[in-house]
Order: C-alpha cells, then sequence, then structure tokens
C-alpha cells in the first residue's frame, strides 16, 4: 500500500499559524521592551513622585526639589534659609538603577506571555542628617536682629509723651523641628515661623515725675511752692514731687486746705447718713461740692455729723483712714471758734513752712489718697474706706458721691487740662488769707480718661500773691502734661504685622 502524504492546504495552514504566532510573539516582546524603559506607577523617592521618569530624570527630579531653600514667613516676611541636603545623589541613582533592574529581572519575557507579569511600585526612602547648627545661629544673628521688635512702655517725647507699643520675638525652640520638617518636604517648603508677642511693659511713672518738674518750674514764680500727687489705681503706681526754685523738696507740705476740705466732710457725712439723703440734703450737699457753699457745708455738719464738734469728727474720721496730716478745727462761718491747734508731721517740719491755716490743712497725699478710696469704693465697693467703715460707707453711696464730684463743672484747673468730653470728678478750693491776698489753691480729680482713669492732687502756694490766672495755667499745663502721659501720641514706625 502506498504511503499518504500531507496535502499543500495543510501545509499552508501550518505555515499561517506558525507565521502569526511569530508575529504576535514579536509584537508582545515589543511591548515588553516599551515597559522596561519607565520606572512603575506609584514609585517614590522620599515624597516625591517619580513614575516614568528615567533613572537620571528621578534623580534630578529629586536634586532640584531638596536643592531649593526653605522660605520662613516672619508675619508677612520671607525669608529664604539655604540647607544643605547631605543626599548622596550617587549613591541614590546606584540604588534607583539596581531596585529597576530587579523589577524586570523578577518579570521575564515568559511570565509577560503567561500574564504574570507585575511592576510593583519603587519606594526608596531619604536619610537626611541632622539639622546643622548653622540655622540656630541663622535665627538667632540674622532674623531676631532684624526683624524682632523690643516691647516699649509710653516715652517722654518733645514736652508730650509717645504710645509704647507690645513687642515680638522669635521663638527659636520651636521653629527648628517646623524648619526641619519642611527641608524633609518634597512639596511643602514654606513654613510661618512661631512668633511670640511680649506685651508693653507697664509705664513708667518715673517719666512721668521727669517732665512734670520742668512744667512746674516754667510755670510757678520765686518762692513758690507746687506739690503733684498721682495714683494710678490699675498699676498701684504712685509719685509725689513737690518743687520750690527749680529744686526739690521733701513731699507731703502743709497746705490751707480752704474748701478741698469739703471732700473729706462729704466723706463723714455719708459715714453718718444710715438713709439715703433727702432731697434738701442733697441739695445741700451739691451746693457744698458744686459752688464751695459756705453756708451748707456748716448745715452738713452741724446737722448731719453733729453739732458744734462736728469738726472734730471729720478729723477723726481722716486719722482712721491714716490721713493724719489733715485736720478740720472749725466751723467755715467768720468767727467761727477754734477748737484746738493740732499739730501734724506736716505742719511741725522745720524745713519749710507756708503758714497755713490753722482751721484746716491737708497735703496733696492725703487728698489724693482720699480721692483714690472714693474712686476705687465707686468702682467695685471695695478698697480704703470700705475696710475702715464697714457697714457705714457703701458702694452706692461711693457711686453717689463721686456723681457729685462729677457735677462740679468748674472749667478751670485740673479740667482746664483735659479735653471737653472727658470727665472730670473734683473738689476745688482757694482762699484769700488774713491779708486779703491769694496765697494757695488746691484741686483733687479722679479723670475718666480714655487712656485710663487716674487720680491727681494739685497744691501750690505764692509767698506774695497768687494771680488766679497765673495758678490757673500751671494747675492746667500740670494737668494736660498727666492726661498726655495716660493717653500718648500713637507710636511712630510700629506695625503688629
Amino acid at each position: 500500500m502506498e504511503e499518504s502524504k500531507p496535502s499543500l492546504g495543510l501545509l499552508f495552514i501550518s505555515f499561517s499559524l506558525l507565521f502569526f504566532a511569530g508575529v504576535l510573539t514579536f509584537l508582545s516582546w515589543q511591548r515588553y521592551r516599551a515597559i522596561d524603559r519607565g520606572i512603575p506607577d506609584g514609585s517614590m523617592i522620599g515624597d516625591i513622585p517619580i513614575t516614568g521618569l528615567s533613572v537620571d530624570e528621578a534623580v534630578e527630579r529629586v536634586r532640584s526639589v531638596y536643592g531649593l531653600p526653605v522660605d520662613l514667613d516672619y508675619l508677612g516676611s520671607t525669608i529664604r534659609l539655604e540647607i544643605p541636603d547631605n543626599i548622596d545623589y550617587d549613591g541614590l541613582r546606584d540604588e534607583l538603577s539596581g531596585k529597576l533592574d530587579a523589577v524586570y529581572k523578577n518579570n521575564s519575557f515568559l511570565n509577560y506571555l503567561m500574564g504574570k507579569f507585575s511592576q510593583d511600585p519603587i519606594r526608596i526612602p531619604l536619610t537626611f542628617n541632622e539639622l546643622p547648627d548653622s540655622v540656630q545661629t541663622f535665627l538667632e544673628d540674622v532674623i531676631i536682629p532684624r526683624y524682632d521688635i523690643m516691647p516699649m512702655s509710653t516715652q517722654p517725647e518733645g514736652g508730650g509723651f509717645r504710645a509704647g507699643h507690645d513687642g515680638r520675638t522669635l521663638d527659636v525652640e520651636a521653629s527648628l523641628p517646623l524648619i526641619d520638617e519642611a527641608r524633609k518636604s518634597g512639596s511643602i517648603r514654606t513654613l510661618s515661623l512661631p512668633v511670640v508677642i511680649v506685651p508693653q511693659p507697664a509705664a513708667n511713672m518715673n517719666n512721668l515725675a521727669l517732665l512734670l518738674r520742668p512744667v512746674i518750674d516754667t510755670w510757678q514764680d520765686k518762692g513758690q511752692v507746687t506739690e503733684v500727687f498721682l495714683s494710678d489705681p490699675v498699676s498701684g503706681q504712685v509719685f509725689d514731687i513737690a518743687r520750690r526754685d527749680r529744686e526739690d523738696l521733701v513731699p507731703e507740705i502743709a497746705f490751707t486746705a480752704a474748701s478741698t476740705m469739703k471732700l473729706p466732710i462729704m466723706v463723714s457725712s455719708y459715714i453718718r447718713m444710715d438713709e439715703a439723703p433727702s432731697s434738701f440734703t442733697m441739695k445741700t450737699l451739691r451746693l457744698m461740692i458744686t459752688e464751695s457753699k459756705n453756708d451748707q457745708t456748716d448745715w452738713m455738719m452741724e446737722n448731719i455729723i453733729g453739732g458744734p464738734l462736728a469738726p472734730y469728727a471729720v478729723t477723726e474720721d481722716l486719722e482712721k483712714l491714716g490721713l493724719t496730716n489733715s485736720f478740720l478745727a472749725g466751723y467755715f462761718y467768720l468767727g467761727a471758734p477754734l477748737l484746738d491747734l493740732i499739730h501734724t508731721a506736716a505742719n511741725s517740719r522745720t524745713d519749710i513752712n507756708l503758714n497755713p491755716d490753722v482751721y484746716n490743712q491737708t497735703t496733696a497725699k492725703d487728698m489724693g489718697v482720699l480721692m483714690d478710696a472714693l474712686y476705687r469704693c465707686s468702682e467695685d465697693g471695695t478698697g480704703l474706706l470700705t475696710e475702715t467703715f464697714p457697714g457705714q460707707i457703701t458702694f452706692d453711696e461711693c457711686v453717689e458721691m463721686m456723681g457729685l464730684l462729677k457735677d462740679n463743672l468748674l472749667p478751670y484747673l485740673i479740667s482746664a487740662g483735659v479735653p471737653d468730653s472727658v470727665p472730670v470728678a473734683h473738689k476745688h478750693g482757694w482762699i484769700e488769707e488774713n491779708d486779703g491776698l491769694l496765697h494757695t489753691m488746691g484741686n483733687i480729680a479722679t479723670v475718666y480718661s480714655p487712656g485710663g482713669d487716674y487720680i491727681l492732687s494739685i497744691y501750690t502756694w505764692h509767698p506774695e500773691n497768687l494771680i488766679f490766672d497765673e495758678g490757673n495755667t500751671l494747675f492746667s499745663q500740670i494737668s494736660a502734661a498727666v492726661y498726655n502721659y495716660f493717653n500718648p501720641a500713637p507710636a511712630v514706625g510700629y506695625s503688629d504685622n
């Protein structure tokens, strides 16, 4: 039997299948080779994406990012900080090449043909050296001197005062870890530096005392004596200065109290009133304070404080408050008997004697302390008055007394040195003495200024004759300087941004 031969058609089909298989294999090889040229999806060096890049491109991308400076923002001002990255780029290139070779070494063409090919992303962490000490040096030696601002209290300027301001300072310790984090970041290389606001220091009353000395010297005459007591109830700062002939005197000088004594008379009256004053009593008090009426003052002592010895009661109240340089030794009516010749530390001094009235005397400090006590009581019911006379003086009574003092609208003396819109609670006093001339003038006030409330007590004595207009100018100039201290002109050249 004759052996059969393959048919021509079968051979053609077999050849065609082999040809197409070869073509498919060639195309698959080409696709496999194309895959081999790129870095797998999701690959990262540090936190920088490098998908699809060549090894050299990936390394250069890292270099371009970490070669950038870190931008430091100091309250809107940008400072560029160069920090060496200390990255071993040659070693990084070798590591990336090795990892890329491994990806394709483990993924042969046969695996690709069998559908077992996989491209795991390459992840290479970056290692940084410790933040160099030069960064802290840069913060301390360059940024702090250039951008920090020292806080400043209110300062004398041109006969007045310039407002102080808060300061600001870089928090170096908190800045260093933030800078370290930014220099390691591949995306966020800008940071806001932590800046600490330093509050403005309390104003120093010594600066005001220094300014007031030439003010007093300018506006008082030869031989004239002026004493100024000031209290800041918020800071607790006080000062007491006295001047004569451009020299300091020991303060707490005995002056004739005149009508300023009506301030303690009002306080003593309220100590003894168990009920709210009647309309007549209130009218009498108002005339005593706002118009300095002597008849009404004597009526208050006779009918409210009590009898012919009422001046003693006022003096005893002052002593209980610790105001031992102030006293009242008789009524105000002409020819009133002198109850006693009272000696105090102030009128017993041998270095100065202004021949104060034996009927009523005080010091700038005593009256200032009394006004301060009344002010504090009227604010919250605390302080010297309520501590000394518990249950006898109340918050409401203190508010009422301060209201009477605010109704004293005399536009002279301390009031003349502040804007008309500023409330002033005050008691004034001056008197023609035995020679028929004006020698002594006094004024005690609480000034409710926008920049802070304060208590100001001023007394002046002239050896010959105190012209009212000249005395008023002295008081108003002192008052204006004090007001300017609490309400200074705006600071120049400072911004908190």
